[in-house]
């Protein structure tokens, strides 16, 4: 029995840091998008939750859900 299901969010996230070129942040973009599962321990822990690849995304769109847990708990994050 299911009581409650949230919306989906993303486990976990890469990026690049803003001050790299551009040709090394496609080049870093690439890899992961190109990146062969058949046969990793990714593909074992990813096919848990029916996924299998990595997806583009965004801070914005896909962190929302856990921008509103975070506000809900009265949680917030500074930078030193």
């Amino acid at each position: 029995m299911t009581i409650y299901k949230s919306q989906t969010f993303p486990t976990t996230g890469f990026g690049t840091a803003h001050n790299l070129t551009p040709d090394l942040k496609e080049k870093i973009r690439n890899a992961f998008f190109n990146f062969e599962w058949e046969g990793t321990s990714l593909q074992a822990e990813f096919e848990k939750s029916n996924e299998g690849q990595f997806l583009p995304m965004t801070y914005k769109e896909f962190w929302e859900v856990i921008r509103k847990i975070d506000t809900a708990n009265g949680v917030s994050y500074t930078c030193e």
